[in-house]
């Protein structure tokens, strides 16, 4: 009796993951149709197209596209730790320390929500990799049998392969930030982690009617149509400030990195530092793991603001940058990542992770510079980056892919 004890459960054992996996697939198909189901007849159902957008935040990208869409509902699972925003459904994960308390609440409140909101909403706008489901192809599956149109947008390490990335920048004769998170963590760089980069990109263009991904900084085994994604602004929060620009005596330097490593945060460092030894006079604040809020108050009263050095694009720190009246310094480069506004020459200072330490000087011996680019970029955001302009933007490609024909 022990003996077969014994070897039944080293049977359960040797399948416990992928009976774990069936068994949490069926569990969450249960309660997503019993949930439409009951809920058919009951819930009030938008008389056009509306909108759900979720469900992990990135950056604020939910928030702001929740501002962009109407109407629509936001849905939050995970929220940003720097932001304080709020949302239609929110389930703030990440304040709740027991993982199996976290994995319980997403396991049935995400299914639950699916089957309510597929009966009320036309549309859905997917950010980051995740889902309402465990597995976001079982969302996609579902949202398709009926017939709800899907968008996915794609904001960095959910869809970018480090393969294709490295070939990338070797073939341009750059650096790159994925070779050192690859030192970092192997992992990264392995086949298996390459592997979940194809089949992202696959459920995405076997599911998604539009795809917005950056093609170059976000390099990555797509191969349909993709369109750069939009960042937003609100612009009642742009802030332009002549005042600073008056009291220069002491230039007030800010870098804000959300990831050292990815933002070069090194060479920055070595660059003030050279910059120090050579007797130039300026105040450098370096900001992490604040919330935004301390971060847009530096952004008010500094004149340079120095971003990323590897990437592409402008990330969002960027336009926060340029729409409170900052020089901007950072790699986005529109001769590269060609889906950038056209608009776009001196909106910043063009800044490879070789050149902080140059730049950074000719701004500094040239003052009237930094007013200059500084100008240059807030009338570049406002142009761009509104909410205004980004449902202009955003609409147009919409119904480009006919995805704004009301339903019969």
């Amino acid at each position: 009796m022990n003996i077969n004890l014994k070897r039944l459960f080293e049977k359960v054992s040797s399948t416990k993951l992928l009976s774990s996996k069936k068994i949490k697939k069926y569990f969450q198909y249960f309660l997503l149709y019993l949930t439409y189901y009951l809920t058919k007849f009951f819930v009030k159902k938008s008389k056009g197209i509306s909108w759900v957008i979720g469900v992990d935040e990135i950056a604020g990208l939910i928030y702001n596209l929740g501002k962009v869409l109407q109407p629509s509902e936001t849905v939050c699972f995970y929220n940003n730790k720097f932001y304080n925003f709020k949302y239609n459904y929110s389930l703030n994960l990440e304040r709740i320390k027991k993982i199996k308390k976290r994995d319980f609440l997403r396991l049935v409140y995400g299914p639950v929500l699916l089957g309510y909101l597929a009966n009320k909403h036309t549309h859905f706008w997917y950010i980051w990799s995740t889902g309402f489901m465990l597995d976001r192809e079982w969302d996609f599956k579902f949202l398709k049998s009926k017939n709800k149109k899907i968008v996915c947008m794609f904001c960095g390490d959910d869809i970018r392969s480090p393969k294709l990335t490295m070939e990338f920048v070797k073939e341009k004769g750059l650096d790159h930030f994925v070779y050192y998170v690859g030192l970092q963590n192997s992992y990264y760089l392995n086949q298996e982690y390459e592997e979940e980069k194809k089949d992202a990109a696959c459920i995405a263009e076997k599911y998604a009617d539009v795809i917005f991904n950056f093609k170059y900084d976000q390099i990555s085994y797509l191969k349909s149509e993709q369109f750069v994604f939009p960042y937003m602004y609100d612009k009642d929060k742009f802030y332009r400030n002549e005042e600073k620009f008056r009291k220069m005596e002491v230039i007030k330097i800010l870098h804000a990195p959300s990831n050292p490593l990815v933002k070069g945060t090194t060479l920055v460092r070595a660059a003030i530092k050279r910059l120090r030894e050579e007797g130039y006079k300026f105040e450098y604040i370096e900001l992490q793991n604040v919330p935004n809020e301390v971060v847009l108050e530096h952004l008010r009263t500094s004149h340079i603001v120095l971003n990323h050095f590897y990437g592409f694009t402008i990330c969002v720190f960027g336009i926060e940058a340029m729409a409170n009246h900052c020089a901007v310094l950072m790699s986005a480069d529109p001769s590269i990542e060609e889906g950038l506004p056209e608009d776009s020459k001196d909106a910043w200072l063009i800044t490879k992770y070789w050149q902080i330490y140059d730049n950074l000087k000719f701004l500094l011996d040239n003052p009237e510079k930094i007013k200059y680019y500084a100008d240059k970029g807030f009338e570049f955001a406002y142009r761009n980056y509104t909410y205004e302009s980004v449902r202009e933007y955003i609409y147009k490609i919409l119904k480009q892919k006919t995805l704004l024909m009301s339903k019969k």
